[in-house]
């Protein structure tokens, strides 16, 4: 039998006006079934993908687009990376020692996460852009530079007007070689810097975190030039994160680690993926419930058609061509589901992108409406589970049909 013939009697089969009874109603329950699973793959993954983009944006604020650091040890000389920077000019390499320390402001005090930065930190995260109090313009180089948030500062003291006081700021950290120290002050270094400026981001850094330049860092816990903790990697426009990432990790070797901003959050990457690969299946077991089905339209049709069947027989049709038509009817509506689950999944998602139409609480979220991202990859997954199902069902019962059938 060729393929006309066998488009021919499907399509007769499943738009024939004659036929709308029992086979016809599972079929069209059938098809609803599958489209409405489809529907809901390509809608709540986009929404997932949306989240993690709007998560993705708000880690680019205090995450770098690639990170460098030390697969051994916690300190490495940044000496290599500058040398691949200046050969491949695709990126600037900005250094950052980064600690915890123990700041106090006259008699307040408390734990701080310590940044020593260098003046290309702010390229990727522009926090010289946010500033609410202090000067406007500063020198990262100065020694006596400090540089931290709004909220920081307000617990600390310095208020508007402090950075003209010259109040210092004593940054404290256990000295790297005081095992056999007896008086508690050698066991400590210390640095004296003062207030220069606040900021405020409304993030994480907000809180808990006093930038100083990198010259002062590396003095304070006693590290030699062009030793830090990681290299922040600013890809220049035209260039591609993947493919530098690539390269670092070719010119590199295995004694350093490269991470994007993904990776840099691995516990949050991990829950992200494994709560979307969970939905997945959870839509993939209904779609399969719903295929099921097509298996009893199948099933139902065939014995209502023994004496087309037998006609068919007749005039010389094989066996396993009437298991081509079978196949053919049951696929056809399992396709015919799947892309119409789809499209209307793509439509709502593309009216949901431009308007918003699902809103979120307000005040609760970061975004007013559902986020919606949709990725071609997503779609062809959904398309490939859900013929997949539709294939091996349909294909278990249609094998069966015997001569005698």
């Amino acid at each position: 039998m060729n393929l006309k013939t066998l488009i021919f009697i499907t399509k007769r089969l499943v738009l024939s006006p004659k036929d709308k009874g029992i086979v016809h109603t599972i079929s069209v329950i059938s098809l609803i079934g599958v489209a409405v699973g489809s529907f809901a793959m390509v809608v709540v993954l986009s929404v997932f993908n949306g989240f993690t983009d709007v998560a993705k944006k708000m880690l680019e604020k205090n995450n770098p687009p690639l990170i460098v650091e030390s697969a051994k040890g916690k300190q490495f000389d940044s000496s290599l990376l500058f040398d691949i920077a200046n050969s491949e000019k695709q990126f600037t390499v900005s250094p950052v020692i980064k600690t915890t320390a123990m700041v106090s402001v006259g008699n307040q005090r408390t734990v701080v996460t310590l940044m020593g930065i260098d003046e290309t930190y702010f390229q990727f995260n522009a926090l010289d852009t946010c500033i609410t109090n202090g000067k406007s313009v500063f020198d990262v180089r100065d020694s006596l530079f400090c540089l931290m948030g709004v909220n920081q500062a307000a617990v600390l003291g310095l208020n508007r007007g402090a950075e003209k006081m010259n109040i210092p700021v004593k940054l404290t950290v256990p000295a790297s070689d005081s095992e056999d120290a007896l008086i508690l002050e050698d066991r400590l270094s210390s640095v004296n810097v003062f207030y220069q400026a606040s900021y405020q981001t409304h993030t994480d850094i907000d809180e808990g975190t006093v930038f100083i330049s990198s010259g002062k860092a590396r003095q304070l816990l006693n590290m030699a030039d062009n030793s830090c903790n990681s290299v922040y990697i600013l890809p220049k426009s035209s260039a591609d994160i993947n493919q530098i990432k690539m390269l670092l990790e070719n010119g590199l070797g295995d004694a350093y680690n490269v991470k994007t901003i993904l990776e840099q959050e691995p516990i949050y990457f991990r829950i992200v993926k494994s709560e979307k690969l969970a939905v997945y299946i959870i839509l993939a077991f209904i779609i399969f419930i719903a295929s099921i089905n097509i298996i009893s339209a199948v099933i139902i049709l065939h014995i209502q058609k023994k004496k087309m069947n037998k006609i068919l027989r007749t005039i010389g049709m094989r066996q396993k061509d009437l298991r081509k038509i079978y196949f053919s009817y049951g696929m056809t509506i399992n396709i015919s589901g799947c892309l119409a689950g789809i499209v209307s999944g793509l439509l709502l998602c593309l009216l949901q992108q431009h308007f918003g139409l699902i809103k979120l609480a307000q005040d609760a979220f970061v975004v007013d409406a559902f986020p919606i991202k949709i990725f071609f990859r997503d779609i062809i997954s959904v398309l490939a589970v859900v013929i997949l199902i539709g294939f091996l069902l349909i294909n278990s019962v249609v094998s069966r049909i015997k001569e005698k059938d």
